[in-house]
């Protein structure tokens, strides 16, 4: 700040000779330093101007990156990929085999826990056993309830409805073989087993065996077309 030795006024340009507020002549000492000063403003407005100044070669390679990573945000999200269609054929669940056991509907894992309890207690409580195994399939946990028919089967082998139940478990997860397998063998113990004929016929529906299928449903209706299993047979032969 350069200031009028008489007055105090700031003098800010050296081409002023004399004080603008009181007309006091400005000494050539005074006008050097605003010119000192005058250039040295000069130079740093000069130089921030420059530094403010983006070389093109800095621009392009923003505008590069900004667009590189707008792409790198929309591959991400998902908008540039494709499309896929599953192939997989979806099971029929329109014609779904019939359970042996339908008053089961207990759904409380409460109950399957006292149930398995109970057995626990007393494996020879082969009764506890069978109402675990039908409510653990008819609350969806058909891995389980597989397990647990199978060990009443070793006590029960014969028992044709256990083994139309465990083989609907095994049609619920999609394991065609397992189910047709135990379905067929609950018909050498009971042939004229019509539920068995019916799920039979089901099963090998869903799992393209059409003749086979076809077969079991005539059985089905022979046994007795005025049941509801022999009537939803006959539905689904003439369907099919």
């Amino acid at each position: 700040m350069v200031k009028c030795s008489s007055c105090g006024y700031e003098i800010r340009s050296s081409d002023f000779e004399f004080c603008p507020k009181c007309g006091t002549k400005i000494s050539n000492e005074l006008k050097s330093v605003l010119k000192k000063k005058q250039k040295n403003f000069s130079e740093n407005l000069s130089g921030n101007q420059q530094g403010k100044t983006l070389d093109l070669k800095v621009i392009y390679g923003m505008g590069l990156g900004g667009v590189l990573a707008i792409l790198l945000v929309l591959y991400l999200s998902g908008v540039f990929e494709t499309t896929k269609i599953n192939s997989t054929n979806t099971m029929n669940t329109e014609n779904m085999p019939q359970t042996q056991q339908p008053g089961v509907n207990l759904a409380s894992i409460q109950k399957i826990n006292e149930l398995e309890a109970k057995v626990k207690a007393n494996p020879n409580d082969h009764q506890s056993l069978l109402e675990l195994a039908h409510l653990r399939m008819d609350s969806g946990f058909y891995e389980q309830a597989i397990r647990n028919y199978k060990t009443y089967l070793e006590h029960h082998p014969d028992d044709a409805d256990v083994r139309i139940d465990m083989g609907v478990c095994y049609f619920n997860l999609r394991d065609f073989n397992a189910a047709i397998a135990e379905m067929e063998k609950a018909l050498q113990y009971q042939p004229n087993h019509q539920i068995g004929h019916l799920n039979l016929g089901v099963v090998n529906l869903n799992a393209g065996n059409l003749e086979k299928a076809k077969e079991y449903f005539k059985k089905a209706v022979e046994i007795n077309p005025n049941t509801e299993a022999g009537q939803k047979a006959q539905q689904l032969l003439t369907s099919h």
